[in-house]
C-alpha cells in the first residue's frame, strides 16, 4: 500500500462513478479521503502503510508531489489514465465519492481552513515547502 497505489485507485473510482478527475481534484479526494478515515479509524496500521509520501501545502491546498507531476501533463482536464481499483482500498470507496461530489473550488477552500494550511500560509505563499504529518492529518480533522 502506497500513495502512488492509492491515487491509482482514486482515479479507477472516479472512472466508475463520475465523469473522470482532474490533478487538482485528484489531489484533494485524496487528502480528504484519507483525513476523513483517519477521523473514523485514527492513526492506524492502514494509513501508516498507504503513508508513504507527505502531502505538501501548496497555494491550492495539499498535495502529493510525486503525483502532481506524474498527472501535470493534463492540466486542468481529466487524467486520461485508466488508474487501477485495488481491493485492499475498498474501505476508502465511499469517501472518494463522497468528495468526488464537491466541486474542486470547495475541495480548495475546506483545505484551507484546515489549521496545517492556516497555520503556514505565510511559508505557503512564499513557496517554503510545508510537509504535513500523520498528526497533522490527524488534527485537521479531529478538532
Amino acid at each position: 500500500m502506497t500513495m502512488r497505489q492509492f491515487a491509482d485507485h482514486v482515479i479507477a473510482v472516479s472512472n466508475t462513478n463520475a465523469s473522470g478527475i482532474s490533478n487538482l481534484e485528484l489531489q484533494k479526494v485524496m487528502y480528504f479521503a484519507l483525513g476523513e478515515y483517519i477521523k473514523e479509524h485514527g492513526l492506524n496500521d492502514t494509513v501508516f502503510e498507504i503513508y508513504t509520501e507527505p502531502f505538501q501545502a501548496w497555494p491550492y491546498g495539499p498535495v502529493i508531489k510525486t503525483e502532481y507531476f506524474r498527472h501535470k501533463k493534463y492540466g486542468r482536464y481529466s487524467i486520461r489514465d485508466d488508474g487501477e481499483y485495488n481491493p485492499a482500498y475498498s474501505e476508502f470507496d465511499e469517501l472518494i465519492r463522497k468528495n468526488l461530489r464537491k466541486s474542486v473550488s470547495q475541495l480548495v477552500e475546506e483545505s484551507h481552513n484546515h489549521a496545517t494550511w492556516l497555520n503556514n500560509k505565510q511559508s505557503i505563499l512564499q513557496n517554503i515547502p510545508v510537509r504535513y504529518t500523520l498528526e497533522d492529518l490527524n488534527r485537521d480533522f479531529t478538532d
